[in-house]
């Protein structure tokens, strides 16, 4: 696991990005909010538990389970951008990174949405394969983000399309993240407020022994049901990272 003078290290390389980071993106995302922005708690096909979250950007993430009691152990996550129209939110970049398979599939999604309160969807896949996932509104959201309440000591899990693996990481009040994980793998983030809804904008820098090795991704985490979330994406979204994590 990670050591203290590992997340020290770590600590003082990230506080040089942290302040690049903030001058070139501000502590979040830009464009137009959207009204179907929230976060959505709710079950899909095979009974799977679904977290899914919204931005103000139109960037979703749908994280799904193994089972319908929680999304963590994470089964995968559909990552994409969609736009509002009326009652509708739609979406045709939709990537589904199946942890439990090991695949990446593209789909369209296709929803109904009602603000604040539910949003009911239907994927129809490249492939011809269709899906649905219905959610409600987790109240949560409205709440005001904040790092030093974030703050703590996690363990849980990192997973990407090869493998899954048990991590740990420490967060400060300042928004520096520090891990790695016991097959060896360790990263650095940088979590801050995001400017609309109670979510936080991550850029993740990983290092040896992980699969991303030299890469650095950046997304959104959120907390639902005492459990912290958080996916990384590369650009074109054809590769990402999921975190999820308990604070001890």
């Amino acid at each position: 696991m990670y050591t203290r003078s590992a997340i020290s290290s770590a600590a003082r390389a990230v506080g040089v990005a942290l302040t690049l980071w903030l001058s070139a993106c501000g502590g979040g995302d830009s464009g137009p909010a959207t009204s179907a922005a929230g976060l959505y708690r709710g079950s899909g096909g095979a009974g799977r538990a679904f977290e899914v979250l919204v931005l103000d950007s139109g960037r979703y993430y749908a994280i799904y389970g193994l089972t319908s009691a929680s999304a963590s152990p994470v089964a995968g996550v559909m990552v994409g951008d969609g736009a509002t129209s009326g009652t509708a939110f739609d979406s045709g970049n939709l990537h589904d990174f199946s942890i439990e398979s090991h695949t990446l599939a593209t789909a369209t999604l296709a929803s109904t949405i009602a603000p604040a309160t539910s949003i009911n969807a239907t994927l129809t896949y490249s492939g011809g394969q269709s899906a649905t996932f219905n959610a409600a509104f987790d109240a949560g959201f409205n709440q005001s983000p904040s790092v030093s309440m974030l703050a703590g000591t996690y363990v849980g899990e990192i997973a990407g399309l090869s493998k899954t693996e048990a991590s740990g990481f420490t967060l400060d009040s300042s928004g520096v993240m520090a891990g790695s994980t016991l097959a060896g793998c360790s990263y650095v983030a940088i979590v801050l407020p995001h400017a609309h809804g109670n979510v936080y904008d991550i850029s993740a820098t990983f290092h040896t022994g992980c699969v991303e090795d030299g890469k650095t991704l950046k997304g959104h985490a959120f907390v639902s049901a005492g459990v912290l979330y958080a996916v990384v994406v590369n650009a074109d979204l054809s590769s990402s990272v999921v975190f999820a994590a308990l604070k001890s």
